[in-house]
């Protein structure tokens, strides 16, 4: 069976934003969402590497409002939830288990690189949870900017320690 795959990129408060998303069972499943072009275009190169031959997929430019408007009102402070089921066509077993496990971290709350690698299981993989974060797909849904560094310090963050600083802001408030 075919799967379609829309792609679009978006205007933010924050800059630029790059998705992938589809309908499945009615419901919208984001795939990608990162505010880095390359990163984006390396990502759907992995789709076509990883999912052309086992499957037909297809790409149309085609926009969500629904998304946008979502994401919008969380950069916004509007909306403290950003709902959307998540689809991860890329990343190990290792990687998934920590990205499934960081959604599960509430609007404003921080956890540590360490206590994210235990939620997940593994107790002294805590490097790692910090470099699976860095691959993660789906930013702002897979809330990685709410990882912090053991000492409270920030830490890095895919979308710029810039972009972090203001979203761990906006979750204060």
């Amino acid at each position: 069976m075919p799967v379609h795959i829309s792609k679009i990129e978006f205007m933010t408060c924050i800059g630029k934003l790059y998705y992938l998303w589809r309908e499945r069972a009615g419901k919208t499943v984001i795939i990608y969402l990162g505010n880095n072009r390359k990163d984006f275009l390396e990502f759907l190169d992995n789709i076509k590497k990883n999912y052309w031959v086992s499957k037909k997929i297809y790409f149309t430019s085609k926009k969500s409002v629904c998304i946008e408007n979502t994401i919008n009102d969380y950069l916004n402070g509007k909306t403290k939830k950003i709902n959307f089921e998540v689809e991860f066509m890329t990343g190990t077993q290792f990687q998934k288990k920590i990205w499934e496990k960081l959604i599960s971290v509430n609007y404003g709350k921080t956890i540590s690189y360490k206590e994210l690698a235990n939620l997940a299981g593994y107790r002294r993989a805590w490097r790692l949870a910090g470099s699976a974060l860095k691959s993660n797909p789906v930013l702002l849904v897979v809330p990685c900017h709410r990882v912090i560094k053991s000492d409270g310090s920030p830490g890095e963050f895919k979308g710029g320690n810039k972009i972090k600083k203001f979203l761990l802001e906006l979750e204060k408030s």
